[in-house]
């Protein structure tokens, strides 16, 4: 059995954490592997940034194979001013790692573009079964590039909003969307999800 550790930027009900533990149930049924994950939620950006290198070390040491660091190029808040730049996020992190002794593949570094929502709206199934009702069946089709778009939260609001839905709050919608994810094809269709994809099950690069 492997343990993989998972360092995520939210809270303990965040989005990532039910998201991330359906993708491994799903990942463990079609890849036929063994994978144990231990989630840890890092509350935001900021704590992740700065405490990940720490807290990979623990996971390492309490009997994890290896560890994925997953983070979102996009802040929850962002500076309209500021200049995203995950290229220097992630040379911050892994001079942190240096700096604990952790080098190799024990960590891997996973920036989605954008943020998480950039995954979920790859899913058209899975956003249709999120805005239906047994009464009000809904059919919804994904946005072009979804990893393209500027702001993958103000989509996901847009879409529930003109689909007749309460204001989109992520972890309010957490269980729902988790639930809802029956397979992985379509998120493989974002370059950034087969990254994670791959480090999580030791395949790939």
């Amino acid at each position: 059995m492997a343990r993989v550790g998972i360092l995520v930027e939210c809270g303990r009900d965040g989005l990532e954490v039910h998201l991330c533990r359906r993708i491994c149930a799903l990942l463990r049924v079609e890849h036929g592997i063994e994978l144990e994950e231990q989630i840890v939620p890092m509350d935001n950006k900021s704590r992740l940034l700065e405490e990940c290198a720490t807290e990979a070390a623990n996971l390492l040491g309490n009997g994890c194979e290896r560890v994925v660091v997953l983070w979102d190029e996009r802040p929850a808040w962002p500076d309209e001013d500021e200049d995203l730049c995950w290229s220097r996020e992630r040379k911050a992190i892994l001079a942190a790692l240096t700096g604990q002794g952790l080098a190799g593949d024990a960590v891997c570094l996973v920036c989605i573009e954008r943020e998480f929502e950039s995954w979920l709206l790859f899913d058209e199934r899975l956003l249709s079964a999120v805005l239906s009702t047994p009464e009000h069946p809904k059919r919804v089709k994904a946005p072009r590039n979804p990893h393209r778009i500027p702001n993958p939260k103000g989509a996901m609001m847009s879409l529930l909003k003109k689909h007749g839905n309460k204001r989109y709050v992520d972890v309010q919608y957490a269980r729902r969307l988790a639930a809802s994810l029956e397979n992985l094809a379509r998120l493989r269709g974002c370059d950034t999800f087969r990254r994670f994809e791959a480090k999580l099950t030791g395949r790939g690069s």
